[in-house]
């Protein structure tokens, strides 16, 4: 048994089910994309702490109601998780590592997906995926965690400056999805979900949400006991003011060293085991060498 191949086998049945057309890294050469080599954003998204980051932002995006509602009433999700999840992570790679032609076309087909997805909730609040206010608030989300996934679990993290760069450069790709005046800086950051807090709720329909994600999913008994570490170490990344909202608090005082045990303990194994080709086939393109981040 080759343990290496069942790590990346296993990671990229999960996050490659499903992909955005025309999503590729190796063409126009000499294009660096959006970001290129030495951004803080390639820098980040390079490391698997991003899946831990990726899960906790779908966790604490769920407490904004309207965008949770619209995503149930236009999404498949409930019925085919990793397709649904194949499509975000096609999203973020090309978005962050594909060449500037390419992104621009996933952001693209993306912003035209996002013209179905609008309605009214029971309640009478709209929603609306081309929202500047709902695109902000799921990119935020995401970037937030990203961030706070980061600066946990990986082994050289950016000092506050490199994660402003970050938050600035996260924010490029809410923009290309036509968001404006997006947070761009950790301090806009902590003053956009201080404005947002109080508006926040938590429903059924939200708990059904997080119910889900916090649960087993894959075709396979390892998939599936990775993805429920990954969702244990998710939830106890979320920032305690979205803990307390949730009813997330610890069963035990041993619980959240218990998920950050999990989270150091997957981290270094994913480094371990998962080839990130498309990092690789991206610092070609640029041409900039490669160093995986396992090697730090």
């Amino acid at each position: 048994m080759n343990l290496r191949k069942t790590i990346d086998d296993s990671y990229w049945s999960m996050l490659a089910a499903a992909h955005l057309p025309g999503e590729q890294y190796t063409e126009p050469v000499g294009d660096p994309g959006l970001f290129g080599p030495g951004s803080a954003l390639w820098y980040v998204h390079t490391d698997v702490t991003g899946v831990l980051g990726g899960v906790s932002g779908l966790l604490l995006g769920t407490l904004n109601e309207p965008v949770t509602h619209g995503t149930n009433q236009h999404s498949s999700y409930l019925e085919d998780p990793m397709r649904r999840l194949g499509f975000t992570s096609s999203f973020i790679r090309g978005m962050s590592f594909a060449s500037t032609p390419v992104a621009e076309k996933l952001a693209g087909i993306v912003r035209n997906m996002h013209k179905r997805v609008h309605g009214t909730m029971p309640d009478g609040r709209p929603y609306s995926a081309t929202s500047s206010d709902d695109i902000i608030w799921t990119g935020t989300t995401q970037a937030y965690q990203a961030a706070r996934a980061h600066l946990r679990y990986h082994p050289k993290p950016l000092d506050g400056k490199g994660i402003d760069e970050y938050f600035s450069q996260y924010a490029v790709i809410s923009e290309k999805l036509g968001a404006t005046d997006v947070p761009k800086s950790r301090a806009d950051v902590e003053d956009y979900f201080a404005m947002m807090r109080p508006r926040l709720t938590v429903s059924e329909e939200t708990l059904e949400a997080i119910g889900f994600l916090r649960g087993p999913y894959g075709e396979d008994k390892v998939t599936q006991t990775a993805t429920q570490i990954v969702s244990r170490v998710a939830t106890d990344l979320l920032p305690a003011w979205a803990k307390r909202l949730l009813g997330l608090h610890p069963t035990t005082p041993i619980a959240p060293l218990a998920a950050r045990a999990a989270g150091h303990a997957i981290t270094k194994t994913l480094r371990y085991g998962v080839h990130q080709r498309y990092v690789e086939q991206a610092h070609r393109r640029a041409g900039a060498a490669y160093v995986p981040p396992g090697s730090l």
